[in-house]
């Protein structure tokens, strides 16, 4: 597909050092032409895997990108070295937090990429890895803890990739959307998308047995076109994903099931901390509310504050 220069449209599918790995658009059912590397030019803004662009050839194999195409979603995370978000992926459909009891679940990390993904108005899916290690008990005791986000925050997925449970209930999540992959180490991002391509080349690791921590198998961005339509993109392992950048009424807006209480506390301006008259505190009490969930959100709202405070 070509304009009427000699521009043609691509996507981005990965970044190798400095260059962008694009992927030309290919003619009808004809097979995609091979990947081309690729420089952008200076005025662009950083791009990333997912980004459409068009590009221009500069010899056999390689080219410049010389324009992006507007976005209609852009996820990204603060950096804590600037004042600056680093953008992870674009034009994603929905985001799939793929954790695991090995290295472990951690609800605090989940609920921060739930409040990004409600931030940029994305649907997201929370993914168990490793059902198999889990015995029954373990898995009982584990399904009650994260029953607050089955009912309430996101929807449930249990998966195993050595036993293949649940591969089919999350291809037909996948199927005709571009799904990014996030959560920590060792969760299994990269065993998923083996299991669900099998003759792609995949770089997948083992936890380190020293620390428990997952190894960086994954160290750069890359996007998987899948056979059923759709594409994966995988993300290199998140430990901290931080959102002390974002206000108070969007961190609220990743706590679903408090919108059920708005306009009831007393005070039209409550940050549901330790106010008089609270509903959502009330909810809390009652039941209603998951005490987990509330104290992440409590966790979350003084992070933002305190780090706003030095800044």
């Amino acid at each position: 597909m070509t304009t009427a220069t000699t521009q043609q449209l691509g996507q981005i599918i990965s970044r190798r050092g400095h260059r962008l790995v694009v992927q030309p658009v290919g003619e009808g059912k004809a097979p995609l032409p091979p990947p081309i590397h690729c420089s952008q030019r200076k005025r662009l803004p950083p791009l990333v895997v997912g980004d459409q662009v068009y590009w221009e050839s500069t010899s056999k194999r390689e080219g410049v990108i010389v324009a992006l195409i507007e976005r209609k979603s852009l996820l990204s995370r603060p950096d804590p070295f600037n004042q600056r978000r680093k953008p992870i992926a674009a034009n994603i459909d929905q985001i799939i937090i793929v954790t695991a009891s090995e290295p472990g679940i951690d609800l605090l990390q989940i609920d921060r990429i739930l409040v990004a993904a409600a931030a940029i108005s994305l649907p997201a899916i929370l993914l168990i890895n490793k059902r198999d290690l889990l015995s029954e008990s373990e898995y009982q005791k584990l399904q009650s803890s994260l029953h607050p986000y089955q009912s309430a925050a996101a929807p449930l997925l249990w998966v195993s990739t050595q036993t293949e449970d649940g591969l089919t209930l999350l291809q037909q999540q996948l199927q005709d959307s571009v799904t990014v992959l996030v959560g920590p180490s060792g969760g299994g991002k990269s065993s998923i998308i083996q299991a669900l391509l099998p003759h792609q080349e995949v770089m997948i690791g083992a936890l380190s047995e020293a620390s428990g921590h997952g190894r960086h198998t994954t160290s750069v961005t890359t996007l998987y076109p899948l056979p059923e339509g759709g594409a994966l993109i995988d993300s290199p392992g998140i430990r901290e994903f931080g959102v002390w950048d974002i206000d108070k009424e969007t961190i609220q807006g990743g706590f679903v099931e408090f919108q059920l209480y708005a306009g009831q506390c007393r005070f039209s301006n409550c940050n549901h901390l330790h106010e008089p008259g609270c509903a959502i505190s009330a909810a809390v009490k009652s039941g209603a509310i998951a005490r987990s969930r509330f104290e992440n959100y409590q966790n979350l709202i003084n992070n933002c504050q305190e780090k706003r405070s030095w800044q």
